[in-house]
């Protein structure tokens, strides 16, 4: 007769090792997926500081935006990464005299974007507070953008602009975001820590 001897305790001391490798093999790989998570949060909330002390402005911007600084504005910044129409956040200064209104400035940017801008349509105006609760005014349209290259006339994008206006006693300080009417809602947060930065 053949007596057969089981040896269980090599087999129950493998498998705690298996149980344990499986155990730290997740926890490692959920450990590497919160770090990129948290990588990723900090690359796209980047910023960059940008100061104006003539025009008395302070704010931080995306940072690998492209930054001008050389139009009838105060700065404009775009982001250059996206395919089509580059989503866009300006700032820019009018003087305000004591008799002028808000609505004057309003009226005024209406008559110069109808000219500069095709199909361009007011939307609505509605007062707005900023993250310091200061109040201000926004205003929200849409337009056409051509492009102005006569070979790629078939390219066009839907654009929807919000302009906040700000009165600071002399003049009106007017934060302009743009972007493609598909993307106005995915880019918007980008455009209200623009504001949340915003000092002037």
């Amino acid at each position: 007769m053949t007596e057969v001897i089981e040896i269980r305790g090599t087999e129950e001391a493998t498998s705690r090792q298996y149980r344990l490798g499986h155990f730290l093999t997740l926890s490692v790989a959920i450990l590497a997926f919160l770090y990129g998570l948290n990588m990723r949060e900090s690359i796209t909330n980047a910023t960059t500081l940008y100061t104006d002390v003539r025009a008395g402005i302070r704010v931080r911007y995306p940072r690998n935006w492209l930054i001008d600084i050389d139009g009838d504005y105060v700065f404009r910044v775009r982001d250059m990464t996206q395919i089509g129409f580059k989503t866009t956040i300006q700032v820019s200064l009018r003087p305000m005299s004591a008799d002028m209104t808000e609505q004057n400035v309003l009226n005024t940017l209406h008559i110069a974007r109808a000219e500069s801008l095709f199909a361009y349509d007011p939307q609505s105006t509605t007062p707005y507070l900023l993250p310091d609760n200061l109040p201000a005014t926004a205003m929200t349209y849409t337009y056409i953008e051509r492009d102005p290259n006569p070979f790629l006339e078939s390219a066009s994008y839907n654009v929807t602009g919000l302009d906040i206006l700000i009165n600071t006693g002399s003049q009106v300080l007017i934060v302009t975001f743009r972007t493609d009417s598909n993307r106005f809602n995915d880019d918007l947060p980008i455009f209200e820590q623009f504001l949340a930065s915003l000092e002037f």
